[in-house]
């Protein structure tokens, strides 16, 4: 009994001193919202630094999800998902699917830096990584159903969803955390 007693206060203190490190914990994700993406004004930057509008997306489903560019735990592994997703809608299909990535971290995810994290993870021409405005970033995690929140090392805690929205803008199917199953969205694309 003395050392489970031990051990909780060990974990406790260690806790509050700060030595637990929070940096790359993921926060639930909410419910997404039952709005259409494209009904939102908000004008968008691509990699390639084009404009993107959520309204000139209708008539194409399309599979969205969220990240920042510096991120080195958990968002290459969601871009990773992605691309299996991608692979599987592709061979399903006969052709590759629309894939939108827009960052939480419109202060260092230029245009310039998500072109080069482009190249760096071998995305193709069917892939937007988006750069917005802070309000734009928090209105679009809102009705994806991501949190997230920004920590005192310049990193991000977030949540893991991959959505899979219709050609009308609305979310048809998601799915939380890296490896997770994704064989809804493929079905449902």
């Amino acid at each position: 009994m003395r050392t489970i007693v031990f051990i909780l206060l060990t974990i406790l203190i260690s806790c509050k001193d700060g030595h637990h490190d929070h940096k790359h914990h993921a926060l639930p994700a909410s419910t997404a919202t039952e709005g259409s993406l494209f009904d939102l004004d908000d004008m968008w930057t691509t990699q390639d630094n084009k404009m993107f509008h959520w309204k000139d997306q209708k008539g194409e489903p399309m599979i969205v999800s969220m990240f920042y560019a510096s991120c080195q735990s958990v968002c290459p592994r969601i871009v990773t998902d992605m691309q299996l997703i991608a692979k599987k809608i592709a061979q399903k299909t006969g052709k590759p699917p629309k894939m939108v990535l827009v960052s939480f971290d419109p202060e260092k995810d230029s245009p310039d830096s998500l072109k080069a994290y482009a190249k760096k993870m071998e995305l193709g021409d069917n892939w937007n990584l988006l750069h917005g405005k802070d309000d734009s970033v928090r209105t679009i995690s809102v009705l994806l159903g991501i949190s997230y929140q920004k920590t005192s090392g310049n990193d991000f805690n977030h949540s893991t969803v991959i959505s899979l929205v219709s050609k009308e803008g609305k979310i048809l199917s998601r799915i939380e955390g890296v490896g997770a199953d994704s064989s809804s969205i493929v079905e449902k694309y």
